[in-house]
């Protein structure tokens, strides 16, 4: 089974890959952003807020400012006095007894002990049970190192895997109807249809449907999505469908109702090594264009200052970001 996952994870890449490739030979500088012709006001969606005020999104639920995708990060996030962060962005997968819990890789190694815990590498979360994950340290590679070889009861709680209903249990009880979400599938069949399956179970016990946005990289995924949840979970684009949205959007395509089944664009906006990534995707038109359609165009990782005072000038919905402090300072 891992085997054919890192079989089909690899052809799945090359694939995008080729495509991202194509999307970035030529916007190897930042674009002009300008204002836009129409603005954002008392739109009605959330997701689509007033021109000039993007919700800030904590991206792997603030990855910058404590490990990623534990509790701590979450309540750093939240019980700050600014009030800066509007949106948790969060990777979910499924233990082998059928828990949904936060974590980003395919494999433990990446962010914790477990190599050191199981005594082999490669390690999946699908592979083992809650109990046995929730003995890791999630802290084990965090940038400042201050969590580093803490192992047993000498590891706080908040930096041990924690459970997606553990965050919407947290969070809502604190600051019931504050915040909305982002939930990433991070891996397909044969896991999905669980997952999915309870993800909407958790969105319908704390009356979430309208603010959280399921998301994932696979197609089959989103189209069990639609297959199943139509109208009942809102969802993002996938990327194949995020390459033909920017097809019609070249276009200048007009759609036809029932064409699009999702509700937002969350798309890469970054530079790294002095090259900027896919930047066409920042344009003030094609933020313009999604809007048309009432789609919310929603952007990551934005870290750089100036990017987010950049995509906020064009118009753009949601910054993601790892520092959602800093990002909110600069646009507001």
């Amino acid at each position: 089974m891992r085997f054919l996952l890192v079989c089909k994870q690899a052809i799945y890449r090359a694939v995008l890959f080729i495509i991202a490739g194509i999307m970035c030979l030529y916007p190897m500088e930042r674009p002009v952003i300008t204002e836009p012709t129409l603005k954002n006001k008392d739109t009605g969606n959330y997701f689509l807020p007033d021109y000039g005020q993007p919700l800030i999104s904590a991206h792997r639920t603030g990855k910058g400012v404590a490990p990623e995708n534990t509790m701590m990060s979450i309540k750093k996030c939240i019980e700050s006095d600014n009030g800066n962060t509007d949106m948790l962005e969060m990777d979910v997968e499924m233990t082998k007894d059928g828990v949904l819990v936060l974590y980003h890789s395919l494999y433990l190694d990446d962010k914790t002990d477990a190599v050191e815990h199981f005594g082999k590498e490669k390690v999946t979360v699908f592979s083992k049970t809650y109990d046995e994950i929730h003995e890791l340290n999630m802290g084990e590679t965090f940038k400042s190192g201050e969590y580093k070889g803490l192992r047993g009861d000498d590891i706080p709680d908040d930096i041990r895997i924690a459970k997606l209903e553990e965050v919407f249990d947290y969070v809502e009880s604190v600051a019931p109807g504050r915040y909305s979400y982002t939930v990433e599938v991070k891996y397909p069949f044969p896991w999905a249809p669980s997952m999915v399956d309870g993800i909407y179970e958790l969105l319908v016990k704390y009356d979430l449907t309208d603010r959280v946005i399921v998301g994932s990289f696979w197609n089959d995924v989103t189209n069990y999505i639609d297959k199943h949840y139509s109208g009942k979970i809102m969802r993002s684009a996938n990327p194949f469908e995020i390459v033909d949205f920017y097809g019609r959007f070249t276009r200048n395509e007009e759609i036809k109702d029932g064409d699009i089944k999702f509700m937002a664009l969350q798309v890469p906006y970054y530079e790294t090594k002095d090259v900027m990534y896919i930047g066409n995707l920042g344009k003030t038109e094609f933020i313009e264009y999604a809007h048309k359609y009432g789609i919310s165009v929603q952007y990551w990782t934005i870290d750089n200052v100036n990017d987010a005072k950049a995509l906020t000038l064009g118009g753009a919905d949601v910054l993601m970001t790892d520092y959602p402090d800093r990002i909110a300072s600069a646009v507001r």
